[in-house]
């Protein structure tokens, strides 16, 4: 009698990878199909077709966005990696070369925490493009971005209201030094960014609505200053969850600091036809942000 062969597990498509992955930053099966150039019962389709291979429910789409389940979330790990690799190897071996000089404005803290490991694997993937970086305040980026002066830029913005499509989520906080100690009706001394700084407004009208009395103690565009100015003592400010840093502490709606809308980044594009560089950075970015982005959305929807 032959011997038995264990049947060989199945090859996961890279079209279907690249819709999960899409899906997953989009949260919307109708997104993805437009980013796809696919209706949304293709999407539909492509998904259950991975489902079947992987042998396991990938989305949940009892929400308002369609979000992984836990195999979706253990897949997405695997299929950054294999779409990353995918990219390189079409980048180096198989498409035309693409070269020329993307002009990309973004957010000190996207540039802080992302940015580095996005641009290096790019460079490796497309090593004849030249990407010039300028960081600065979003009102800035979004105004030059409008005005042609930058290809694609990644800001502060208001989902489902500011231009652009989300590519990072998380809470607001407003923290303070570990030993602050205001009480819930005093004076507020605030370390700000310059108007119109998004975290600005949200900090001003939370405290508009609970009627608290404010002063501006630091004012400074560099998030680095903030955090500098809280450890400081000097006073208080809103952080994303990510740049809050030890020595900090996260103050409560119960101190009288009312709940702040989460932080979000936006990739927003200039208008008109991108440049073949432009457009692989812009897609680049958004595949590597897919997971972050949904994690994001998980934590808002948990609140």
């Amino acid at each position: 009698m032959p011997p038995r062969h264990d049947p060989s597990p199945p090859t996961l498509d890279i079209d279907l990878l690249r819709a999960f992955l899409t899906v997953a930053e989009t949260g919307s099966f109708t997104r993805t199909g437009e980013i796809l150039g696919r209706t949304q019962s293709a999407v539909s389709v492509q998904i259950k077709r991975l489902e079947d291979q992987i042998g396991a429910r990938l989305c949940d789409r009892s929400g308002r966005y369609v979000v992984p389940t836990e195999a979706g979330e253990h897949l997405l790990t695997y299929a950054r990696r294999i779409l990353a690799i995918n990219d390189e190897a079409v980048g180096r071996l198989v498409a035309p070369p693409i070269g020329g000089t993307v002009r990309l404005g973004t957010a000190e803290e996207f540039a802080a925490q992302f940015l580095s490991d996005i641009l290096g694997e790019f460079a490796r993937c497309f090593p004849t493009v030249t990407t010039e970086i300028t960081v600065d305040a979003s009102a800035v980026l979004q105004s030059g971005v409008e005005a042609g002066l930058f290809d694609l830029v990644l800001v502060k913005h208001v989902p489902d209201e500011s231009p652009g499509r989300t590519v990072w989520r998380e809470p607001l906080h407003w923290v303070a030094r570990a030993d602050w100690n205001c009480g819930a009706d005093g004076l507020v001394p605030l370390a700000v960014s310059p108007a119109p700084c998004l975290y600005r407004r949200f900090m001003l009208s939370a405290l508009g609505q609970v009627g608290r009395s404010w002063e501006i103690r630091c004012t400074s565009a560099a998030v680095s200053a903030l955090q500098a100015a809280v450890l400081a003592g000097l006073g208080v400010t809103a952080l994303a969850r990510s740049t809050i840093l030890p020595g900090m502490r996260v103050l409560t709606p119960d101190e009288g600091y009312p709940a702040l809308p989460d932080s979000a980044i936006a990739l927003v594009t200039r208008s008109g036809t991108p440049t073949p560089a432009a457009d692989r950075l812009a897609r680049f970015i958004l595949d590597r942000m897919a997971i972050p982005h949904m994690a994001g959305i998980r934590a808002h929807k948990r609140q």
